[in-house]
């Protein structure tokens, strides 16, 4: 039997909450406007009015930091958009209007550049931004593989190696935007995504050798 809970302890835990929240969102914004390695944890400190200690109460380091903010954003700025593989709207309908409304991940995108640059000499920061990266990668493959019929996907598609290359196209947008490149038009760009979204549809290439398979293009080991 649990036992009751102190008084003030949830209020507690809510305000516990709101402050990692808040943090996470400051974070953010530092990270992406003044860049991941020039951000010091002192910087985050001030500007979000916090001591250190209430930093390393809830994250473990500046990269644990930064995965989460990464994390967050991701969740409601793109999964808590989308309509989850096999519900009524159709996914290629769901990939579609994300497509369109990539300008709202702009900010997303930028942070996981800048935790990309770290972590191409950064050894910590590299596996915390791999667990989180593949987290959602894996979340994302589970959806798709739970129902392929009803979605019609052809058994031959390979999925993780389709959602590896769908988060590559949102990546790589998000590097060219750090040299001014964007798309031409919303429209344009959604029109091209649906027409990635309704290949997983079509059987294979007879030009593509019998019983070869594409290997999904991430390491595990």
């Amino acid at each position: 039997m649990t036992a009751p809970a102190e008084p003030g302890q949830g209020r507690g835990a809510s305000r516990a909450q709101a402050t990692r929240a808040a943090l996470i969102e400051v974070a953010a914004e530092l990270f992406a406007e003044r860049g991941y390695v020039q951000t010091s944890i002192r910087d985050i400190t001030r500007k979000g009015e916090v001591t250190s200690g209430a930093i390393y109460g809830h994250f473990r380091n500046k990269a644990d930091l930064l995965a989460e903010a990464i994390s967050a954003r991701t969740e409601v700025e793109l999964e808590a958009q989308s309509v989850e593989p096999g519900e009524e709207a159709h996914y290629i309908e769901s990939l579609t209007r994300l497509a369109a409304d990539y300008e709202a991940r702009r900010r997303l995108r930028a942070l996981i550049v800048q935790g990309a640059a770290a972590a191409q000499t950064d050894e910590e920061t590299r596996t915390r931004l791999r667990e989180e990266q593949l987290a959602h990668l894996d979340t994302w493959v589970t959806g798709y593989e739970a129902a392929p019929d009803r979605m019609g996907i052809d058994p031959s598609v390979d999925v993780p190696t389709f959602v590896l290359l769908t988060w590559a196209i949102e990546l790589g947008l998000g590097v060219l935007e750090s040299f001014g490149i964007e798309p031409t038009s919303k429209e344009a760009w959604a029109q091209v995504q649906s027409r990635v979204a309704r290949g997983m549809q079509l059987p294979p290439d007879d030009s593509t050798p019998k019983g070869t398979r594409a290997k999904a293009a991430r390491k595990r080991s």
